[in-house]
């Protein structure tokens, strides 16, 4: 059920007069949003916080280089498409080969896409997820006053992964913690673990990371019973001084416990608002195909929860950026397949 404030901005926002679709091509969402400098301001991070060993000499000269991988890769997740459909769409389209920093005429294959997009590897991809959410946040669409914290399950890809785990529900693969911001209904930080795992110790940790890359200004930290521990609450409290409201499950007390007209009404709005992260994870099933993995290792499960949530953030940069804010969520109407 949802909260009554998201059904009041539903029936609002129908009330609003709606603009024709922008519906804008892939070639013109790189040039707008200047995904090319985006893209080599985010590997210049990445090679400043942790610089790679010199190469030596010898072997074959880099021909395709790593801004442009990187960009294709941002408009590759943006579609969910694989390397030999991307590799396809360059090679019919030269515009969109060359918005993606390609020289005339050349084109890179999809068996070295899949190579370079693996040299990459997960810091390459974290800076530039990191940078995406400071992009989103100094734009003012990602407030960060208002975080909720839980998990979803996504399946494995195959059931030899050695490093997958049954959960609870009968489920092999593995568990995204996420941790989201209320207001713009975008993720912020995420890590991810086996799916038998708890969901309690992953918590500090989340709200750890987002604190000290990001230090967003929050005020209120949502979450279910499975995080109410008195480790999260002091974090919450002393650390983010900020205000918890995690789920009291009133049974831990005793059968005597009698639960009082207040704190059920309480009870019912928080639930509301906390049911928020729910309807995100439907989105991010349903249309981004968060549960589609295509590979074995954390590694392989990293890059594709990445891949998502790229794709989720470039979609409400670009909706922002066309002062659309009511298009945040709909890729489908927003940018052209090509």
């Amino acid at each position: 059920m949802l909260a009554l404030e998201l059904i009041r901005r539903q029936v609002g926002a129908l009330t609003i007069p709606k603009e024709e679709d922008p519906f804008i091509f892939s070639p013109q969402m790189i040039a707008e949003l200047q995904l090319l400098t985006f893209a080599h301001q985010a590997l210049s991070l990445a090679n400043r916080w942790r610089p790679s060993l010199p190469t030596g000499c010898g072997g074959r000269p880099i021909t395709y280089q790593e801004v442009s991988i990187l960009v294709t890769i941002l408009v590759m997740s943006v579609w969910q498409v694989s390397p030999e459909t991307m590799v396809n769409r360059l090679k019919r389209w030269s515009a969109l080969a060359t918005a993606c920093g390609y020289e005339p005429g050349q084109v890179i294959s999809s068996s070295q896409l899949r190579r370079r997009r693996d040299t990459l590897g997960m810091w390459a991809y974290f800076v530039t997820f990191c940078s995406l959410v400071f992009v989103l946040f100094q734009r003012g669409l990602l407030l960060g006053q208002d975080w909720v914290i839980d998990s979803t399950i996504i399946d494995a890809f195959s059931a030899k992964d050695g490093e997958a785990g049954w959960s609870f529900s009968k489920r092999f693969g593995y568990k995204v913690h996420m941790l989201i911001c209320r207001d713009s209904l975008l993720p912020i930080m995420f890590l991810l673990s086996p799916a038998n795992a708890n969901d309690a110790p992953w918590a500090t940790r989340l709200m750890a990371l987002a604190h000290h890359l990001f230090a967003l200004p929050v005020c209120v930290v949502r979450a279910d019973a499975a995080y109410f521990t008195n480790k999260i609450l002091s974090f919450i409290i002393e650390t983010l001084q900020a205000t918890p409201k995690v789920v009291f499950n009133p049974r831990k007390a005793g059968k005597k416990f009698l639960v009082t007209l207040d704190w059920v009404a309480q009870y019912r709005v928080d639930r509301g608002k906390r049911g928020y992260i729910e309807r995100l994870f439907a989105v991010l099933k349903r249309y981004y195909r968060l549960n589609d993995l295509q590979g074995q290792g954390l590694w392989a499960a990293y890059r594709h929860t990445f891949e998502v949530c790229f794709a989720v953030l470039l979609t409400a940069w670009l909706a922002d950026h066309l002062g659309r804010p009511d298009l945040t969520h709909s890729r489908a109407r927003l940018i052209a397949p090509c």
